[in-house]
């Protein structure tokens, strides 16, 4: 993609996710790239809505892209975060990138399995095929995982669909797919659709990063300070989407920027608290494990998982007590 059209998708994501194009005065202007229209991203949507990136002087731009696009935004300086999953990361590192996650959204897939109603159970799957956004994402991975733990690696066809959730729904309703990777509030639509799931990545308990705050090395190496105020404000989101007394607002939150209902809001949030009560957001070396595992690239699985973390910052503001600020009870 040229830079006048990464500019283009930039500015047109931003107005379409309802973000004010006005900024601040002396504010510091970031733009925040997220993967899909999904409460995966939380803990960023909550922290633009109950301006926590404003108290850190921040004046943050949202964009929705997917794919290689979104990691080319972080290269050409369009943007200077990103939101997406281990898989994702992993996927560019392996070919000389160097991309950092410093802070978890969610370290188990929050995905499910979902079928065509004549599909009865996972093995059913065998000889057909599943749909996912694109190869090297972490739908994709989360399809792997699914597909190994019961016996059905090789067995079953895995397809790309255009690189958004709304596109596996299609593959799903058009009969081209006898199943899908998707993730709350898309499974709202998925039930309603008539479509019934039959694995929850969360209930199969196995670890993969599904999402995480992730920068450039070089970026974090120049704006550290920057860097630790954005963190800061994504710590204070996640202080407030723990929260259950909070839970009317994240769902309005979650309904704003994946253009949920309500009801599908609350689906999400329900399906995402488990994966929000740790206190501390570290990225799992055990979920990035799993998405270097169970990657199809043999570049991707002779990466580590410590290449491809940094908790230093994390450390950082446990060591300052400002972790602890956050939850005084």
């Amino acid at each position: 993609m040229g830079h006048g059209k990464i500019i283009a998708a930039l500015t047109a994501a931003t107005l379409a996710a309802g973000a004010s194009p006005t900024l601040g005065a002396g504010a510091e202007q970031l733009s925040v790239v997220y993967a899909q229209a999904s409460a995966a991203f939380t803990p960023l949507f909550a922290a633009q809505d109950r301006h926590f990136f404003a108290r850190e002087g921040l004046e943050v731009r949202f964009t929705q892209i997917t794919g290689s696009t979104a990691v080319a935004t972080l290269v050409s300086g369009e943007s200077q975060a990103l939101a997406v999953g281990a898989t994702e990361v992993a996927d560019f590192d392996a070919t000389g990138g160097d991309l950092v996650m410093v802070a978890a959204g969610s370290n188990y897939p929050v995905f499910s399995l979902y079928a065509r109603k004549e599909v009865r159970s996972v093995q059913d799957l065998a000889g057909r095929r599943v749909a996912v956004t694109r190869t090297g994402t972490s739908t994709d991975t989360t399809a792997r995982i699914i597909l190994d733990h019961f016996g059905l690696t090789g067995k079953v066809e895995i397809m790309t669909a255009g690189g958004t959730l709304a596109g596996i729904m299609a593959a799903m309703s058009a009969g081209i797919a006898a199943g899908g990777i998707i993730s709350p509030p898309t499974t709202a639509l998925a039930e309603a659709a008539g479509f019934k799931e039959l694995v929850n990545g969360v209930g199969l308990g196995i670890p993969m990063t599904q999402t995480a705050l992730t920068v450039r090395k070089s970026y974090l190496a120049q704006h550290r300070e920057t860097v630790l105020r954005l963190l800061r404000a994504f710590l204070a989101s996640w202080a407030y989407i723990r929260n259950p007394a909070n839970e009317a607002e994240v769902e309005r939150a979650i309904a704003h920027y994946t253009r949920a209902t309500p009801e599908q809001a609350a689906v999400a949030y329900k399906a995402f608290f488990p994966v929000w009560q740790d206190k501390v957001p570290r990225v799992d070396s055990k979920g990035v494990a799993n998405a270097i595992r169970f990657s199809a690239s043999p570049q991707v699985r002779r990466l580590t998982p410590a290449s491809l973390i940094d908790d230093s910052l994390l450390q950082e503001l446990v060591r300052s007590g400002y972790v602890k600020s956050l939850y005084p009870d």
